[in-house]
């Protein structure tokens, strides 16, 4: 079965990539934005380039648009890549552990991983490649290594830390400590190179940032957050492995058992311990966790007649995690075409270059309208349209009743009076996902025939 196995690895890998969509949104509109950015002469963390991450991924996407510059199929593909790269380091690491079903387990881990979130290029799919790089590493014995990588895997994603507890764990006098000298010695770098490249600022603006980040969830309903959560192809995906863990799992644990499901605590303290963990992408580290949770416990038929109720509702997570992530693709494919075309409309109407102030999270309207994309929020965390901006976009989740009314809108900062016009008025407001405000002096330049629908 192993080549079969590492066939339909092989096949999710390619259908990962054509599946997504072929213009970036949410998070990594706003990665992608920033790696422009920084090719153009941009400095991170000061101006209007301010986010709470390490300088990692934006680094990543400065790379990707130096390769591959607008052509994001392309980037896709280099993102497809990383995975590839990801998928085949678990392979080696379940070999090396000494797992007998270990093409199965690459198989569970590149199904899961790849196929149930909507896109790639997160800090969390570039932190599991680190991830797997040093747990690979490890059982390799190069601790040294491993320390680094986990290292490096931290500065995407800051749970990943979490990691080094399994592999200290797995020969506790061997590791500690090369494993940490080489967590340590990254940081130590790191840190030395940020203050090079940013100033001693950029430690400071991501401390007032990460103030602000941790306070956002809205705690009052977490059943609603947690129905939108695994209502998800990837939370159902994460259901689905956790039926088919305790489908297989017995008593009698070995070492490389011990070892994963200790990962597998560790990845989910990691989710829950995030401040905004009801968002299904802190999710993605756990599929190589528990995709070798799974393997290492040799599953077979004898399973399915020993907890045939337990294999029924790992039927029903499978069949409710394809149909989610075939639902969540779809929406996905169609709001990045729709927001790749409605930032051509605004390119080709008032030029590249303008200010532009999006409202909601949205950065993907900034990035294909080649616009430069204001701060939303102030140094306290408060949301603040700024005056300087020359387009308003409102939407795609929330349009105020004053927007959609279609009012005139006036800003007004110290003796600074700005009056916005809603553009193209005569298009209905439920045929589009986003509405475009605009200074007196641009509004004629659009052309209402042009502006794409929903």
């Amino acid at each position: 079965m192993t080549p079969v196995y590492l066939g339909l690895a092989a096949l999710t890998l390619v259908i990962s990539v054509l599946k997504a969509p072929r213009f970036p949104v949410s998070d990594p509109a706003l990665f992608e934005y920033f790696g422009r950015a920084l090719l153009h002469g941009g400095q991170l963390y000061s101006g209007d380039l301010v986010d709470n991450k390490l300088p990692s991924i934006y680094i990543v996407n400065e790379l990707w648009q130096a390769l591959f510059g607008s052509n994001y199929s392309l980037h896709a593909w280099a993102e497809g890549a990383v995975n590839l790269g990801a998928v085949a380091l678990f392979a080696a690491a379940l070999r090396k552990a000494g797992i007998a079903q270990w093409s199965l387990g690459t198989f569970l881990f590149a199904a899961f991983y790849c196929l149930p979130f909507p896109y790639f290029d997160t800090v969390y799919h570039y932190g599991v490649f680190f991830i797997v790089l040093g747990i690979c590493l490890a059982f390799y014995d190069r601790n040294l290594l491993a320390g680094a990588s986990i290292a490096i895997a931290t500065t995407f994603c800051f749970p990943a830390a979490l990691t080094c507890l399994p592999i200290l764990a797995l020969r506790p006098r061997e590791r500690p400590l090369p494993l940490l000298l080489g967590f340590a010695g990254v940081f130590v770098v790191g840190a030395a190179a940020m203050l090079l490249a940013f100033g001693s600022h950029a430690f400071a603006t991501l401390a007032n940032q990460w103030r602000t980040y941790a306070v956002e969830t809205d705690w009052s309903d977490m059943l609603q957050h947690a129905s939108v959560l695994f209502a998800s192809g990837m939370g159902a995906g994460i259901l689905a492995m956790l039926a088919l863990l305790l489908l297989v799992v017995r008593r009698s644990v070995g070492d490389a058992s011990r070892f994963a499901l200790i990962w597998s605590a560790c990845a989910f303290f990691g989710f829950v311990i995030s401040p905004q963990f009801v968002t299904d992408r802190f999710l993605v580290p756990s599929t190589s966790a528990l995709a070798m949770a799974i393997a290492s416990f040799g599953p077979s038929r004898n399973d399915l007649m020993r907890r045939p109720i337990v294999a029924l509702t790992a039927l029903a997570f499978l069949v409710l995690t394809a149909v989610n992530t075939v639902r969540d693709g779809d929406k996905t494919r169609h709001y990045a075409a729709y927001a790749q075309a409605f930032g051509g409309w605004i390119r080709a109407s008032a030029g590249s270059g303008r200010r532009m102030f999006v409202r909601d999270w949205a950065p993907e309207i900034a990035l294909a309208s080649d616009a430069v994309m204001l701060r939303r929020y102030d140094d306290a965390g408060n949301l603040v349209v700024q005056p300087a901006a020359e387009l308003l976009v409102f939407g795609p989740f929330e349009i105020p009743q004053a927007v959609r009314e279609g009012a005139d809108l006036v800003i007004t900062s110290g003796r600074t009076r700005v009056v916005f016009r809603r553009v193209c008025p005569s298009v209905a407001v439920h045929q589009a996902f986003c509405i475009i405000y605009s200074r007196l002096e641009v509004v004629d330049r659009f052309s209402c025939r042009g502006e794409p629908s929903a």
